[in-house]
């Protein structure tokens, strides 16, 4: 008598492999393309912004990096519109700790900013993500 293995079986655990192996490589992919996105994070090849008059800036965040990476804002409050355009959560936390806010993947988090001095902000998540916040 034969014993027949239902090909749902075999299709199952190859599926499941794949999605493992996937994942994997999406953590490790993670911390390549971060190491990469720090270089557009220094600031010599980054951009800057503004906050303009009406005391409001946004934020993209995608290939692990915060475009502009360097905002110029007036004394005050001012808010700052992250969005995530990424496929990862990412933080947009203030280095003087007055502002940590998690912006999960595909997301737009608004934040109130109010600073009197220059101060710079990262990602907890992925170190290498860095940007300025000038005060004018």
């Amino acid at each position: 008598m034969k014993v027949r293995q239902p090909r749902g079986v075999l299709v199952a655990v190859l599926s499941l492999a794949l999605i493992t192996a996937a994942c994997s490589k999406s953590n490790n992919g993670g911390a390549s393309t971060g190491s990469t996105g720090s270089s557009g994070s220094t600031g010599s090849t980054g951009s800057t912004g503004s906050a303009g008059g009406s005391g409001s800036a946004s934020i993209s965040i995608k290939n692990f990096a915060f475009n502009p990476n360097a905002l110029t804002v007036s004394s005050g409050s001012t808010d700052i519109t992250i969005i995530n355009n990424d496929t990862h959560l990412h933080t947009f936390t203030l280095d003087d700790g007055s502002v940590n806010v998690s912006i999960p993947p595909g997301q737009t988090k608004t934040v109130t900013v109010d600073i009197t001095q220059t101060t710079g902000w990262h990602c907890t998540i992925h170190p290498t993500m860095t940007g300025t916040l000038t005060v004018a």
